[in-house]
């Protein structure tokens, strides 16, 4: 008779353990799902604002430069050539600018003269500010890489201009015309070397803020957005 009733405890205790192992295992699949839900929704919500703020830092960039930004750029180096300009303090208009006006944001593009990339840099300008800059221990990608030694060139050929003891405004204005034309020309005719290119040049990228023909465009790109939005 013992043994019976010991049996029967012993299949019963057996039969709660097992209730109370399932009941957890329950609980904690039900909670593993709303973590990865809330997880989801974590994503979505993070990959959204990033849309936003990417979407609004281009809108401005446009506006700010009146230039348009074609869709095929990687947004990413729009972003890291806007923080770029900032940290150097560089007038982003200027910057994206030039990079309109050098390249169209294509990066495969290779001048007559052998200038390549957005930032329109010759393979020896490039070595030598690679090397300056230990460019290979930043860990960027080619046409980041691009983007910053241009940029640093560019602010090093102001910083040059301006210890000469021109005022700021003149000294970007050379700077840009020592990028298209080189230092040795600008040093040559003490001043924007009279080359129409150069000069179309530095009046496009100095250009005042302001242009009729840009604001049209820009409405154009975006007026299904206003709508959306209106």
């Amino acid at each position: 008779m013992k043994k019976i009733i010991l049996t029967l405890f012993f299949l019963f205790a057996i039969f709660s353990l097992s209730n109370v192992i399932n009941s957890s295992a329950e609980r904690s699949s039900s909670t593993t799902v709303v973590i990865n839900s809330n997880d989801e929704l974590m994503e979505k919500l993070n990959k959204l604002e990033k849309k936003v703020y990417v979407d609004n830092l281009i809108q401005h960039i446009e506006f700010e430069s009146e230039i348009i930004i074609p869709d095929y750029v990687d947004v990413k180096y729009v972003e890291y050539a806007y923080n770029l300009a900032n940290q150097l303090k560089i007038s982003t208009r200027m910057i994206f600018r030039l990079m309109y006006r050098e390249s169209r944001f294509n990066d495969t593009i290779v001048s007559p003269q052998g200038a390549r990339g957005f930032m329109q840099l010759m393979p020896d300008t490039r070595a030598e500010y690679a090397e300056l800059l230990n460019v290979d221990t930043l860990k960027l990608d080619k046409d980041q890489e691009d983007i910053y030694i241009g940029m640093n060139y560019l602010k090093d050929l102001h910083d040059y201009w301006r210890k000469k003891g021109n005022t700021e405004k003149y000294s970007w204005k050379l700077c840009l015309a020592s990028y298209n034309a080189g230092k040795g020309s600008v040093k040559k005719y003490q001043g924007i070397p009279p080359y129409k290119e150069t000069m179309q040049f530095v009046d496009f990228i100095s250009k005042a803020h302001s242009n009729p023909e840009f604001f049209s465009n820009y409405i154009k790109k975006y007026e299904n957005s206003v709508k959306v939005s209106s």
